[in-house]
């Protein structure tokens, strides 16, 4: 009784179900404590979870040599943040601490962020399962190792493994995050007609969809979804592939699409009006937006959230509503963040809004303290409006408090190997060769009177 509770989500009434059954005077057994932890681990419930502990010691004795146990323990204490602990039951587990066991802990590890740690209990592991390999490169994707989490795939690849769902999907985010787009391809034509892809929510599709999109092919990505048979249509697909129709400016296509699903009777989520709004933002498709803005509480009963109106200020920033976008800034139901703040600014820059950009930098100021790129912006924009004695003074902000823009990387696939670059940076392997490629090209277009600037 107690574990259907857990599988039905009313894990909440397990302490009830317990009561009774005590008062009924019905033995505890491990079953009994498995299901305990089980519902505490749902739960995240620490507290409740340690009583359990002390009564598999008061009922049971020593759970060191019960594989059933340790494993429920150590996923309890997991799933509640209690990793020290969680690792200490492992290691008094004798060899009891099955796979299971160590796949929660490297899976705690990795969702915490501390993925060095995770790699470290992953490697010790002995009889890794898919389900392990499955939680590290999750674990990686969702700590933005994505490079990492395909090197894993491709390592649970080469040892005849078959990944399971999950680990397919993973790889694919990963494909998209850093535009591995032969990769991705590859992965999807090997891994397509799979029997998880009968599932409810059509991981697989989804990803696919997305992959392709963020790796540029929105074509093939339409393809993936005309092919997809109406009833195997759900709104997280059609959340992919709006969101990838919106990254590529097709505003009129995401409208079409959304009017689709309308028909086929699917309802809206948040993430549905995030990328139909973003679609109308990068096509000045103004009324549009408002409408759908305006609807979203009205027709589909779905509350607009900071992302929505986030959208909103960006839509009417490109469409030079400066004044809109702040008074609706003004009017949200919470106070805007440093997100819209700085989309404001932006478009400010655009517009040449100097007073609004001010306004807009001091909100940024007390919200980030350390970001220099919004100060760099307003300075540009105080440039070339020519009002220079002004940028310098910000310029100078900047300098007295020592503000620095962390770098970002750049990716690029080739021959199906993804390469990684900073600028500046000389430690790429190829760095020596590609400066001197550089060279040639620059003393080449010289010679035909090209003048370069730097």
């Amino acid at each position: 009784m107690i574990n259907g509770l857990v599988r039905a989500g009313r894990a909440d009434c397990y302490l009830k179900v317990f009561g009774e059954m005590r008062g009924s005077r019905v033995e505890v057994d491990e079953y009994t404590i498995v299901a305990l932890l089980s519902a505490c681990s749902s739960l995240e419930d620490r507290g409740t979870g340690r009583l359990v502990h002390g009564l598999v010691y008061r009922k049971l004795g020593c759970v060191n040599e019960n594989e059933l146990l340790v494993n429920a323990l150590v996923d309890m204490y997991a799933k509640c943040g209690c990793l020290e602990v969680a690792e200490r039951v492992v290691s008094c587990g004798n060899g009891k601490s099955g796979v299971a066991a160590w796949t929660s802990l490297v899976s705690a590890y990795a969702l915490r962020g501390e993925v060095e740690v995770a790699r470290r209990l992953f490697d010790q592991m002995g009889g890794r399962d898919v389900v392990s390999w499955t939680a590290m490169i999750s674990g990686y994707c969702h700590s933005g190792c994505f490079q990492e989490a395909l090197e894993l795939f491709v390592e649970l690849e080469s040892l005849g493994m078959e990944p399971d769902e999950v680990a397919v999907v993973a790889a694919l985010g990963a494909c998209a995050r850093l535009g591995g787009l032969e990769l991705g391809r590859r992965i999807h034509q090997k891994y397509d007609g799979g029997s998880w892809q009968c599932g409810t929510h059509g991981g697989f599709t989804c990803a696919v969809v997305d992959m392709y999109a963020k790796c540029g092919s929105i074509d093939t990505a339409l393809d993936v979804f005309s092919r997809t048979r109406d009833d195997m249509r759900t709104t997280f697909l059609y959340n992919s592939i709006l969101s990838g129709l919106a990254h590529h400016g097709l505003g009129e296509h995401s409208m079409a699409v959304f009017e689709e699903m309308r028909l086929l009777g699917l309802e809206p989520d948040e993430v549905t009006f995030v990328a139909l709004l973003c679609a109308c933002g990068h096509n000045g498709l103004v009324d549009d937006g408002k409408r759908l803005f305006g609807s979203m509480l009205t027709v589909y009963g779905v509350s607009p959230r900071m992302e929505h109106y986030g959208c909103m200020v960006d839509l009417l920033g490109r469409a030079g509503r400066l004044d809109e976008a702040y008074c609706l800034i003004q009017n949200m139901p919470f106070k805007a963040n440093a997100v819209i703040w700085r989309s404001l600014l932006s478009a400010c820059k655009v517009h040449g809004d100097v007073t609004l950009a001010r306004l807009a930098s001091l909100e940024l100021l007390e919200m980030e303290h350390d970001h220099g790129a919004r100060y760099v912006m307003l300075s540009n924009m105080l440039t070339l409006m020519d009002k220079h004695d002004e940028a310098a003074s910000v310029r100078k902000g900047v300098d007295d408090v020592g503000i620095q823009k962390p770098p970002g990387w750049s990716y690029v696939e080739i021959n199906g190997a993804l390469q990684k670059f900073l600028a500046g940076d000389k430690s790429h392997p190829e760095a020596k060769a590609t400066e001197l490629m550089l060279r040639n090209i620059h003393m080449g277009l010289k010679t035909i009177g090209h003048v370069i600037t730097v």
